[in-house]
């Protein structure tokens, strides 16, 4: 690795990640070769065992300080030098303390303090939480204090596994961010694709327990690996055609006088052959099925209206004046900072939670399957056949064939469920869903844990289920591909954005956008703009209006096809419902002009 490189590596589960990073770091030895940094350049990795002990004592606020304990004794030194000049303003003393000031100020010292209240902040923090002990966070807490200080610290070269876990979309948003501009060098291993198109200036692959090298981010290492396939798949085939070739000129002719040299030399031919195989063959992948046909359910699937929750003994609610209407055949994500209450979202949607107020209604012939981010359903106890029989109500033969399909062969349908990692926790809870016959699915965070092939599986099957989708996910490459609406969860309600995560993005942008402009309407045209300028400022005005008047006349007729009344009056719900797919339909055409004028826009500057 060169100074400052960001390389990604990718590589199925038990492929060998982990270890390689603790080999690189030093917490593990190889059984051969060497490991070397040139120049004694530092290393830095976040521990396993995070705030045990003393250091677990230590406020949120004095560990990431403690990132900059370097910068920290030189500001101790400037201040015993200022106490010194006070007594002895000789000029050899100032102009020492001029030149130790001009250091520590180039090297941040009058900004470290606010990179660490930055830091913090960013990755979802309270500053009521600064002063709590580090060791009283949970652990999924506790990673992301550990990468802050490691991030902090910027060590020569940093290791970061799964950096992207616990982090929900504002906080990976600034790690990309802090990746791209740090000094240091970065191996990353994420399942994360879109982080890794982000930040990647080239991908290691580790396979079979080799490395290979791909410049460039995440999309190009896929489509140059793709490449590298088929090349490798037209070798496979001229190869195995030309074994067969020559394996039936031997079989003809080996018994033959006339043609036994012949057919000995072609043995010998054959038999120093390299055979080479077709790598689309050799690898293995989840199977996934959910294209089947579902029950119809009716056309709302699923009603929150007014909802009020409060967890026990808490001083505030949740959740408050909450609405939520999802129609049959959508699939809605949903959005919002950790500890929004996303969760409790869905397990009200299940009827495990019930509001204090407000009323959660499933619509008509509904059957909904829930998969909880801790797939808390899973019973530990049994063994991975037991748990899929009696999930699904398989005899053994079947289940062993539904477990196959997830990668579940000979012994190990017999582990117990406990002894399962994150990744096949995710694989048997989404083998028991697959069949379970659901029109609703409720997914919280689906792909944790999944390695990258295993989530393209999942994202292509997804996009073949004919039912309704309602989800929670921080992988943006999922909500990029599946997400038709998204609702995020601010302030305590739902903001509807009546598109998918891109459309969603834009919108956000748009309004820090107006945030900047102290609440000033989206009033594009200004004095000195050009005249190609103020055409496309007019044209956006233009169509966001018809955004904004489209999508309020959306939400009015949604919340008419939510009442029961409507479907008392024959005409009136056909009405309804025409005139509501024929506004989907015009909002598509208006948000695909939107995005290519901002395109414009921002290519001419505005």
């Amino acid at each position: 690795m060169e100074a400052g490189e960001k390389i990604g590596l990718v590589g199925r589960n038990g492929a060998g990640k982990t270890t390689l990073l603790d080999i690189l770091a030093g917490h593990s030895e190889p059984d051969s070769g060497s490991v070397e940094h040139p120049g004694g350049a530092k290393v830095g990795m976040t521990a396993q065992k995070l705030y045990a002990g003393e250091r677990g004592a230590l406020s949120l606020q004095q560990e990431i300080i403690s990132a900059f304990e370097p910068l920290m004794a030189r500001e101790r030194q400037l201040e015993e030098l200022g106490t010194r000049l006070s007594e002895d303003p000789s000029n050899a003393l100032m102009e020492r303390y001029g030149k130790f000031q001009s250091e520590f100020e180039r090297d941040g010292g009058y900004e470290y303090r606010a990179r660490a209240a930055s830091t913090i902040s960013s990755l979802g923090f309270a500053p009521e939480d600064w002063k709590r002990p580090v060791g009283s966070f949970s652990g999924g807490e506790q990673g992301r204090i550990a990468l802050a200080r490691l991030l902090m610290e910027e060590p020569d070269l940093i290791l970061l596994d799964e950096p992207t876990n616990h982090l929900d979309l504002r906080a990976i948003e600034w790690l990309e961010s802090f990746v791209k501009g740090a000094r240091s060098a970065v191996i990353v291993v994420s399942h994360d694709r879109y982080f890794l198109d982000a930040v990647a200036g080239s991908m290691l692959e580790l396979e079979d327990g080799r490395l290979t090298r791909y410049p460039g981010n995440y999309s190009k290492y896929v489509a140059e690996k793709r490449a590298r396939e088929e090349q490798l798949a037209r070798k496979a085939k001229a190869n195995a055609e030309r074994r067969a070739q020559l394996e039936r000129f031997v079989e003809k002719n080996r018994a033959k006088a006339s043609k036994a040299s012949q057919a000995r030399s072609k043995q010998k031919l054959l038999d120093s052959m390299e055979k080479i195989e077709d790598p689309r063959r050799s690898s293995k992948n989840v199977r996934l099925d959910l294209g089947g046909q579902t029950a119809r359910a009716g056309r709302v699937v699923l009603e929150m209206e007014n909802v009020r929750y409060a967890h026990e003994d808490a001083d505030e609610p949740l959740l408050e004046g909450l609405d939520l209407v999802i129609e049959r055949g959508e699939r809605v994500a949903l959005l919002g900072p950790n500890g929004t209450g996303k969760s409790t979202i869905m397990r009200l949607a299940t009827g495990e939670l019930s509001p204090q107020r407000g009323m959660v209604r499933p619509g008509n012939n509904v059957r909904l399957a829930y998969q909880d981010q801790q797939l808390a359903r899973l019973d530990d106890s049994k063994t991975v056949l037991g748990e899929a029989m009696d999930a699904t109500g398989f005899d053994a033969p079947e289940a062993r064939d539904l477990l196959g399909a997830f990668l579940f062969s000979g012994d190990d349908v017999f582990k117990r469920v406990r002894s399962l990692s994150g990744g096949e926790r995710n694989r048997l809870s989404l083998a028991e869903i697959v069949v379970s016959g659901a029109n609703l699915l409720l997914l919280d965070e689906p792909t944790n844990n999944l390695d990258i092939p295993a989530r393209e599986a999942l994202e292509d099957s997804l996009l073949e289920y004919s039912g309704t989708m309602f989800f929670i996910s921080h992988d943006r490459y999922f909500l990029r591909k599946l997400a038709t609406r998204v609702v995020d969860l601010e302030g305590r309600k739902l903001r509807n954005y009546l598109g998918g995560y891109d459309y969603y993005r834009s919108h956000l942008r748009l309004d820090e956008d107006s945030k900047g402009r102290k609440g000033r309407q989206r009033q594009r045209v200004r004095p000195g703009q050009s005249k190609e300028q103020n055409i496309l400022a007019t044209r956006l005005v233009a169509v966001e209006g018809e955004i904004d008047a489209t999508e309020r006349r959306v939400a009015s007729l949604e919340k008419e096809l939510a009442t029961s009344e409507l479907y008392s009056d024959d005409k009136r719900s056909r009405e309804v419902f025409t005139e509501h797919r024929q506004l989907k339909s015009t909002l598509d055409g208006l948000y695909a002009d939107w995005g290519q004028l901002l395109e414009e826009a921002e290519e001419t500057g505005l």
